[in-house]
């Protein structure tokens, strides 16, 4: 799976007539520029077209209005597909020939194994996005004859979420077999050295309020299907269930009553025991452990671990938000990596400390095992995330002087900037990498040392760069460098008044570049005379 262009022709959001065309060998892009250029909207235009595609001809659901008009083309499976929507209408080509009924009757041959969405915003935009087929799917586990059995693959839209960090802590460590790699990461990078307990606090769903005493807590309120099989498993194997009715705020102004059941699972061995009689694979157990979130009846599970140099056990919730975020992205794409995949990851950077940052596309390489034809699209803000890409990953997001999004490439590759060097290039365009008043402050000093040099300086004047030099002094912070050539150059630019005390314009960036160019022209003039 790779998408190669990208037209979103009629308004979806702040997108309109908005292009893309995404290098053939770059199996990781990411999408770099300001907030509001359309970074996430394009991931969210991405999930739209292939919920749309999958709904439609898979499910046979019918859209009421489409989002957006839009081409794209992307490979799959071995074929060059392109498909178009105009007026509520598809066309598709594959391999250059006009095809129809060969697509929609075969449709799973010509989508990706799955679309795997991230999200670290607090908005729910890909969570609705989501809702579809999370209803599908919820239809499905409740039907009184599902069996785990029928569900050993994650589906195909997913939507990562923090409660599954837990999920997939748990699949881990009760497979630890097939996992090896897993466990090595999460012990040298977390200090995550085992699994503790488990306490499932599940609630009455709002599906079963108002039914008869026969469908309450006992008999898993009624539920059925893979949630009622697995709730089962978990009552017989936990420790002292506890009924219970907790008071819950809703709002300030409003709380209710809850009929709450506690399952305890107190130690692994307890949870390895229902898994070993009941389960295959992690997947199976992953997705039984889910069909209680999705069941609206997990009010919330508290996960312990053991960590090295922390007395006794730990709680999930007692993780930083980075570690918990780590686990999510990094947790839930060892169970959506298989090939011909989509990951689509909106900032899965942000908590992360500066280390992680900096291993990130590492850690998707080495620990995620990303199949060769899975391709991921990220945004980030970081530039120790997006250090080791080469110039075809990247696509920086831009609004013209016509207030429209473009996409393109950079003029140099990351790998081949320090870090400083990214945040000022136009990968970032952070204008100084000091602070304002800092370089304010120098740019005074420079300023003031030249009136010396040209005998123009008075006595306030003389005083106030003193001051200045004793303080940039005490800082550490030198005028001279080991490059000759830009010692002159800082030498006549002080000259100029227009870089003291900068403003931080786009006229002013013009005006400065104008004299920067008129320094290196003298410059280079009085070397090639000898001067």
């Amino acid at each position: 799976m790779r998408i190669d262009k990208v037209h979103i022709k009629t308004r979806f959001k702040n997108l309109e007539n908005f292009q893309i065309n995404i290098d053939e060998n770059a199996w990781e892009t990411v999408l770099l520029g300001l907030n509001a250029t359309g970074k996430s909207n394009f991931l969210e235009a991405l999930v739209i077209i292939f919920r749309d595609l999958d709904l439609i001809f898979n499910h046979n659901r019918k859209i009421a209005k489409h989002d957006f008009d839009y081409y794209i083309k992307y490979e799959c499976r071995n074929n060059n597909i392109e498909i178009i929507l105009e007026n509520g209408k598809y066309s598709f080509i594959v391999n250059s020939i006009p095809e129809t009924t060969t697509v929609t009757q075969n449709i799973e041959h010509y989508l990706p194994k799955h679309v795997f969405i991230y999200y670290s915003g607090i908005s729910d935009r890909l969570a609705n996005l989501y809702l579809p087929h999370q209803k599908i799917y919820y239809e499905k586990i409740i039907k009184p004859d599902a069996k785990r059995e029928q569900f050993d693959e994650i589906r195909r839209i997913f939507l990562a979420q923090n409660i599954h960090a837990n999920f997939a802590l748990i699949a881990f460590y009760m497979f630890k077999d097939q996992e090896e790699e897993t466990i090595k990461f999460l012990r040298d990078e977390l200090n995550i050295s085992g699994f503790g307990s488990a306490l499932f606090m599940l609630k009455e769903p709002d599906w079963a309020k108002g039914k008869d005493f026969n469908r309450g807590a006992s008999n898993m309120w009624g539920s059925d299907g893979l949630v009622s099989r697995f709730l089962n498993d978990l009552l017989r194997f936990s420790y002292a269930p506890i009924e219970y009715k907790a008071k819950e705020d809703i709002t300030y102004k409003k709380s209710e009553t809850q009929n709450r059941l506690y399952l305890f699972l107190k130690e692994k061995e307890d949870f390895q025991d229902l898994v070993d009689l009941k389960y295959n694979n992690k997947i199976e157990l992953f997705n039984a452990l889910e069909s209680i979130h999705i069941s609206d009846m997990l009010y919330d599970v508290k996960i312990k671990v053991k960590k090295e140099n922390v007395d006794g056990e730990l709680a999930m919730s007692e993780l930083s938000e980075g570690e918990k975020q780590l686990l999510t992205v990094l947790g839930l794409l060892k169970f959506t990596k298989d090939e011909e995949s989509l990951i689509l990851l909106d900032e899965p950077d942000t908590h992360l400390n500066p280390m992680w940052k900096w291993k990130f596309l590492d850690y998707l390489e080495r620990v995620v095992k990303r199949k060769e034809n899975t391709q991921i699209i990220f945004c980030s803000h970081d530039p120790l995330v997006i250090g080791n890409l080469k110039k075809n990953q990247v696509q920086i997001f831009k609004k013209d002087k016509d207030g429209k999004t473009v996409a393109f490439n950079p003029y140099m590759s990351p790998r081949e900037m320090s870090v400083s060097k990214i945040l000022t290039s136009e990968l970032f365009g952070i204008p100084s990498l000091m602070s304002k008043k800092l370089e304010d402050l120098l740019n005074q000093k420079r300023f003031l040392q030249a009136k010396i040099s040209q005998g123009e300086l008075d006595e306030d004047e003389r005083n106030q760069f003193e001051r200045l030099k004793k303080y940039f002094d005490r800082i550490g912070f030198g005028d001279e460098t080991m490059d000759s050539r830009y010692n002159q150059y800082l030498k006549l630019t002080s000259n100029h008044k227009e870089f003291a005390n900068r403003k931080y314009t786009k006229e002013e960036a013009e005006e400065l570049d104008r004299i920067a160019k008129e320094v290196l022209d003298e410059i280079l003039k009085e070397e090639k005379e000898g001067k």
